[in-house]
């Protein structure tokens, strides 16, 4: 049996990191919930961008001193 490479999460190659864990999706998930769980993958993914960009929006407008009143 061949050694398995690390491969999740799946980052950018100027990314010093490595993977921490092998994932084969397609073993682990049925065939047929494979679309769901990628697309809930993806939102949760959106959601968890849009609330970073959130605390950084609010975190700079302290910054500039603007009131939140």
């Amino acid at each position: 049996m061949a050694e398995k490479v690390n491969n999740f999460p799946p980052l950018p190659k100027f990314i010093p990191l490595k993977p921490c864990f092998y994932q084969d999706f397609e073993a682990d998930i049925p065939p047929q919930h494979l679309s769901l769980t990628k697309r809930l993958y993806y939102l949760w993914m959106c959601l968890r961008s849009l609330i970073q960009g959130s605390r950084k929006g609010s975190l700079r407008s302290e910054d500039l001193g603007v009131c939140q009143c």
